[in-house]
This record gives structure tokens, sequence and C-alpha cells, in this order.
């Protein structure tokens, strides 16, 4: 009862849509500028994976007793650290200098993720993870806290929020590597400004475990689609010049409160209580493979595996995509997974 295999599927979605975000198909000229804008904003794929986040961790170890707390971090290190460890440090081999060792202790440790300079080197993408990993760090004092009082709910987001702009408003004054200097940055970037999103994932495995049994719906997961939609949709037209929705106050409201909220936890309260096409689809074999191997196709689908591939392989966007997800599939079976289990049954 503590898997799901249609929330293992849309981890696939998830990546799929930030691929597309980066890669994204739909050329302005042949689709018109507002197709484009929209499939721009798939972004939000990573927000789909922070409220994924909370709500597994949430399930999965809320009503743990006595949290073995050892094995809750050997088991999240054991998920998270070794493929990135690995793919980063190939990463700068192929480009080694001076300057690159000081960056790579930064990627390595996670730390780049403060820093809005150095967000994007190494693994661009993996910025996210530094997010992640601020959350499975704090998630067992959240779960004794929530535990004592439900109205740390509210408390603690705000109080994250709040110290996120109190580090800006301090470090913005001095010149630090660009360590936590603008409130943009701060909230896009970090756990201070997405923390809405994991504690939304939290609500809902809680919700889950209470309500799950008695509480039937129909249509909960098409409305999380159609709010999930209309978020995009509006993201897309805030977007100005060659910033993105998210670049706006309303954006960054829209992308880390209704969306989560009204767009992301229905869908997933859906896809467990809802037996729909979608379910069914999201919790086949295939997707379950796709979903599993997901966070590797996260890691390759930029960078210099993706530039190898495209050289050498093909410029063809669906031939590029099809072949990453099947470098991803094989990484997974034979570095990740067996890199994952050694170290469980090692620690």
């Amino acid at each position: 009862k503590d898997y799901f295999p249609a929330l293992t599927g849309i981890r696939a979605i998830a990546a799929y849509m930030v691929y597309i975000h980066h890669f994204n198909p739909f050329k302005a000229p042949i689709f018109g500028q507002s197709v484009h804008d929209f499939f721009n904003e798939f972004h939000v794929g990573v927000t789909i994976f922070f409220v994924l986040s909370g709500f597994l961790i949430t399930y999965q170890y809320f009503d743990t007793y006595n949290l073995n707390l050892k094995k809750y971090f050997v088991n999240r290190f054991s998920r998270i650290y070794p493929m990135y460890f690995i793919l980063t440090t190939i990463l700068f081999l192929l480009s080694i200098n001076n300057q690159n060792i000081y960056i790579y202790i930064l990627n390595i440790t996670f730390i780049r993720g403060f820093f809005n300079d150095y967000k994007f080197t190494g693994i661009g993408q993996g910025w996210s993870l530094t997010v992640e990993e601020m959350f499975y760090f704090l998630a067992p004092l959240f779960f004794i806290l929530i535990k004592r009082n439900r109205l740390m709910f509210l408390v603690l987001p705000m109080f994250f929020i709040g110290f996120g702009f109190v580090l800006v408003t301090i470090f913005s004054q001095f010149s630090l590597h660009s360590f936590m200097n603008s409130y943009s940055f701060m909230l896009d970037f970090t756990f201070f400004g997405r923390c809405i999103e994991f504690f939304t994932g939290i609500a809902l495995a809680l919700f889950v475990k209470k309500y799950s049994a008695s509480l039937k719906t129909k249509y909960i997961t098409h409305i999380g689609i159609l709010f999930i939609f209309l978020c995009v949709l509006s993201l897309s037209n805030l977007k100005y010049q060659d910033h993105f929705g998210t670049d706006t106050t309303l954006g960054k409201v829209i992308n880390t409160f209704f969306l989560p909220i009204l767009g992301i936890a229905p869908l997933f309260w859906g896809l467990i209580n809802e037996k729909t096409r979608i379910s069914k689809i999201l919790g086949s074999t295939i997707f379950s493979v796709l979903g599993k191997s997901s966070y590797v196709f996260y890691l390759i689908h930029m960078g210099f595996l993706a530039n190898f591939l495209s050289v050498y392989l093909s410029h063809n966007y669906i031939v590029l995509f099809v072949s990453l997800n099947i470098v991803a599939v094989i990484l997974y079976l034979y570095v990740e997974e067996p890199i994952n289990i050694f170290l469980r049954k090692k620690f």
C-alpha cells in the first residue's frame, strides 16, 4: 500500500516536461509564439518533483516513531548522491583547470545552489538537488514539529520564506560571490522560496493517510490536469521579452502556490484514489521503468552526454529523446540501482 505506481509514472512526465522546456521543439515560426511560450513554461516539471518529494517522504516516514536517522539519511544519500557525483566528476574531468576545482567542490557538496552565479554550473539542472537535499535534511524536524502542533503547516513555510528574505537582505550587502544576493534568486532557486511546494506534498500525504480509504472521488484527476494547464497558460501569458512568466511577482505566486495546491495535489490524489485511463497508463510497466530511470534522465538530458549523443548520433529531437531514455534506463539498471542497493546494505 506504500507504493503508488501512477506516481512513479508521473516522475517520467515531470522529467520530460523539463526536457521540453530546455529543448522546446515548438518553434514560434512554425507553431506560433503563444504555443512556443506555453511549452517554454514546462519548467513546472520541477514543481511537480518538489511536491512529489514532499508527499513520498512524508507518506513513508511520518508515522515512523523513533525514526532511525542513520537509516533515513543513508537511504536518501544512496538514492540521490552517487549518480550525481559520478556524472559531475566526469564532467569536470573533461574540462579540468584551477578555477574548475573550486566550482567542482561547490557542485559535489550541493553548495552551488546557494550562489546565484554558480547555480547552473556543472550539471546545470542539478540546482534543484540543493533544494531537494535541504528538504531531506529538515524533514525529520518538520515531522516532529507538525506532530506536536498542526499549525506548523502554516508557521514553517512562513518562517522559511521570511528567513530567506532576511538572508538576502543581509548577504546582498557583501561581495560573497553572489551568495544569496537576490530576492528573485531566493524565491526561484532555493528551498526558502520553494518550501510551499514541499509542504503541499506533506499535507497531501497526511490527507491521503487519513481519508484515502473513506473518501471516494471522481474527476479530481482531470480537475488537477485542468488547473495545471491553466497555471502554465497563465505563466506563458505573463512572459515578457526573453523572461519567463515566473520572473514576474504574480508568476512566482502561481508557480509556488496555486500550481502545487490547486493543480498538482489534486492530480496526485486522483492518481492515487481514482481508477482512470490516465492512472492506468502511468502505472503501466513501461512508465514504471521510465519513472524509475527519470532521475538519471533528468541529470543527463542536458550536458556533456546529451551533447555527445547529439553530435555523434543525431540532432533530431525525437531520436535524441529516445536515445537519452535508453541510456537513462541502462544507467539506472546497471549503475544507479546496484550502487543504491550496495550502500543501503553496507551502511
